[in-house]
């Protein structure tokens, strides 16, 4: 008597496409893996790092479920920028209502500024990276976790004022972090 074989195993199509299925589960579970267990280093280096934020903020990045430590780095850096991008647009919103004391809108301009230049800090602190200049890149990055804080403190000057953008500051310093965090994971 002659064994029956499933033709479902003897093709070579269904075998293939039964390994890519695995190793597309496996990949992105040691992608997965690895945000987590960078925004885990990252919590235990950093107290202003909060690993719900960083995991969260990584997951919005559409390229994050397919990387390494070094993209991941470069992820981080990109999400400063976008998160400076939007606190510049927020801001030029605010300054259109006509409401807004003389106080406020000082400070919310002093806070355009530094985002401007936050926007170019950024960008070269990206460009360092890229060229594997992480001392560069550590520098420009604490800059730019510096104007998170100058533009809130210019709002703490006169008592009694709250700065509009306290949320967006303190996402920007904790990126900042996140990103200074990952490029001192490189050697």
């Amino acid at each position: 008597m002659k064994p029956k074989f499933s033709p479902f195993m003897t093709t070579p199509l269904p075998c293939l496409l039964l390994f890519i299925i695995i190793f597309n589960i496996s990949t992105t579970f040691v992608v997965a893996d690895l945000v987590q267990k960078a925004c885990k280093k990252c919590e235990i280096d950093d107290p202003n790092i909060n690993y719900n934020f960083c995991t969260s903020s990584f997951r919005a990045h559409s390229g994050s479920d397919s990387t390494d430590l070094r993209k991941l780095g470069a992820i981080s850096l990109s999400l400063i920028q976008r998160n400076l991008s939007s606190s510049f647009e927020y801001v030029e919103k605010l300054l259109q209502n006509k409401e807004i004391d003389s106080y406020k809108r000082v400070r919310l301009n002093d806070c355009l500024d530094v985002y401007s230049d936050a926007i170019v800090t950024v960008e070269e602190g990206k460009k360092a990276y890229k060229e594997k200049h992480y001392d560069d890149a550590n520098i420009k990055v604490s800059a730019v976790m510096d104007s998170a804080r100058v533009c809130e403190d210019g709002f703490r000057e006169k008592e009694g004022v709250s700065s509009p953008l306290t949320k967006w500051n303190k996402d920007m310093f904790q990126l900042a972090a996140i990103a200074l965090s990952i490029i001192n994971m490189h050697p």
